[in-house]
């Protein structure tokens, strides 16, 4: 979770949707499932992309003591099973051409695999982010990006939900301070594990997916995970006794 004092510092807030979105679930071998809510490390990624960070170069920035984020379902969870040909990319599978120069090949019909991809379909999230006052840089140029003084969305790379082929539309940025909130009964986000009471005739889904990542030799590593509680439907979740917040004209847990 955040270490990341919230309280009246800015925060940034923007819409990300589309057609489809594939978060790839990490605790699956066989069948490609989805994860519902897009994970924070995902959302992190989107950001690094419409900011042209490098990979493996922006996870201090949405470490724990760096960041704080809140994600709003806009639209209710539907998902598809879509069957696809797939091709393996391990380098063993992959050779030279002979007598061609630098062209690659794969022996198509002996290694290509019928498989099932679990996609969302017509996928909608408000996504809300601070940063530590250590990342202003980072901060004044998301704003740039998503066009918040002048409405004009410059990402410098295209945004997608998850795979590259679920393209996505960024709309209604906007800057507010997260102001803190007392006996609040609602809330409008997903509401981490540990801030949530059960409540008599009241349901709501529960998922676990990567919060954090770090650099690790040529790669990277998850070092964190965040389960929350989300409403199927995209509405609000009834709580009690939650840390929450006021941002956006929302009221949202930051995790």
């Amino acid at each position: 979770m955040t270490d990341l004092d919230v309280e009246d510092r800015e925060c940034i807030s923007f819409t990300v949707s589309g057609n489809w979105a594939h978060f790839r679930r990490i605790d699956t071998t066989n069948d490609k499932q989805t994860y519902r809510v897009i994970p924070r490390t995902t959302a992190a990624g989107l950001i690094a992309a419409m900011l042209g960070l490098p990979r493996d170069s922006y996870y201090e920035v949405f470490s724990p003591e760096n960041s704080a984020m809140s994600v709003e379902l806009l639209s209710e969870v539907r998902t598809m099973q879509v069957p696809m040909l797939t091709l393996p990319t391990a380098s063993g599978d992959i050779t030279t051409a002979e007598n061609v120069s630098g062209k690659t090949v794969i022996k198509t019909e002996e290694e290509r695999k019928r498989r099932s991809f679990e996609y969302i379909r017509d996928p909608k999230y408000r996504i809300h982010v601070v940063l530590d006052d250590d990342q202003e840089e980072i901060r004044e140029e998301l704003k740039d990006r998503l066009g918040v003084e002048d409405g004009v969305t410059q990402p410098v790379y295209t945004p997608s939900l998850g795979k590259t082929e679920c393209l996505a539309e960024i709309e209604n940025p906007t800057v507010s301070e997260v102001e803190p909130l007392e006996d609040v009964e609602e809330i409008d986000s997903v509401v981490p594990e540990n801030k949530i009471m059960p409540k008599a005739s009241v349901s709501y889904s529960m998922e676990r997916s990567p919060g954090y990542m770090s650099s690790e030799g040529r790669g990277r590593k998850t070092t964190g995970f965040v389960s929350y509680a989300y409403p199927k439907d995209g509405g609000s979740i009834e709580v009690s006794g939650v840390d929450a917040y006021l941002t956006d004209g929302s009221q949202v847990c930051f995790y």
